[in-house]
């Protein structure tokens, strides 16, 4: 799991686009009768440059990503991918990726997720697994009702996608269920790392954790294809619902083979899943996925104890990563989704 730096997201003047046409973007609201409130869903689309040209997701941190505000949607039908922030993080930060993909002819949906977003966030909510695929399905019940600003999506093809628990949530919402007593399991004998030090420093006891909800199953049958990313839970996933997977599932790590963290290991679901695509990025860390930094981001986290979220430990520079992770992941979703034929 992520654990970031508190961000607001803001939107200010633009500079030059950084994709080759930028995407549309709008906002719209989403019922979402598991929660308290409604959602925000934050919505990437192929478009015309008409729109108010704005930098989405920038911050004192983040260098933010230019898309079209409310620019008009090109004239067709595309396939939609539901997007997952990690925890602590949000949607707009995830930009980058979000409007490379419009790029390539697809609709992206994200929300934030109340209570493991970015100045929203606890391990007691942390544990409510079960409340993300829904946010998921909400997304795509979005969808299927209309979206705004003339925007067409095609349901029939529908692509789940998420980094670190993000990445967890875009497998559960594909129907992979976790285990309470080996997330249990895990976490004693991880004691103090990574994911598990998120809990145990908040003393939280996880027998307490509602067993039924957090191994259910939370499938969307609409699903059709899964892109995870550093996935969270990796050490604690029930084998039978992997190994029920019937659709497309591309994993990436983010490093060397044999050096991932065990809390994102992908070779542990592969195991389960022997047909899931698992890929590696070569000289990237596990926050090589968030947005590009500003000059001083690097300061202000690591002044803030949660470096190195700004800071590539390799030779590569996050701008090279990046590119390299629109590559692969806007090639499998192009196979899967627009090249795919019907009824499959």
């Amino acid at each position: 799991m992520t654990r970031t730096f508190t961000l607001t997201a803001t939107l200010l003047a633009s500079v030059a686009a950084t994709s080759i046409n930028a995407a549309g973007y709008i906002t719209a609201p989403v019922p979402a009768p598991h929660r308290d409130q409604p959602l925000t869903a934050h919505i990437w689309y192929p478009a015309k440059d008409d729109g108010a040209k704005i930098v989405l997701g920038q911050n004192a941190v983040f260098t933010g990503h230019t898309v079209y505000a409310g620019a008009t949607a090109k004239e067709a039908e595309y396939p939609i991918v539901v997007l997952s922030h990690g925890s602590g993080g949000n949607a707009p930060n995830l930009s980058w990726i979000a409007a490379s993909l419009a790029d390539q002819g697809m609709i992206v949906i994200a929300a934030n997720h109340p209570g493991t977003t970015s100045g929203d966030s606890s391990p007691e909510r942390t544990l409510k697994t079960w409340l993300r695929p829904a946010d998921q399905s909400a997304l795509i019940d979005l969808a299927e009702a209309g979206l705004p600003n003339g925007i067409k999506a095609n349901t029939t093809r529908v692509a789940s996608m998420g980094f670190s628990l993000g990445g967890y949530t875009a497998l559960a919402t594909a129907g992979a269920r976790a285990s309470q007593k080996d997330y249990i399991a895990y976490c004693d004998a991880n004691y103090g790392k990574l994911d598990c030090a998120w809990f145990n420093n908040a003393n939280i006891d996880f027998n307490t954790i509602d067993t039924e909800r957090y191994e259910q199953s939370n499938r969307d049958a609409r699903v059709t294809a899964v892109v995870a990313i550093d996935p969270a839970v990796a050490q604690a996933y029930q084998a039978d619902s992997l190994a029920a997977f019937d659709l497309p599932v591309q994993i990436i790590n983010l490093g060397s083979e044999g050096q991932i963290p065990l809390a994102v290991d992908g070779a542990a679901i592969k195991a389960d899943l022997p047909s899931a695509q698992l890929e590696f990025v070569e000289g990237a860390t596990h926050f090589s996925f968030l947005g590009e930094c500003t000059g001083k981001g690097w300061l202000l986290i690591k002044m803030a104890g949660e470096d190195p979220i700004c800071t590539e430990t390799g030779s590569r520079e996050r701008a090279d990563i990046h590119q390299e992770l629109r590559g692969k992941i806007g090639a499998f979703l192009t196979e899967h989704l627009i090249e795919a034929p019907d009824g499959t």
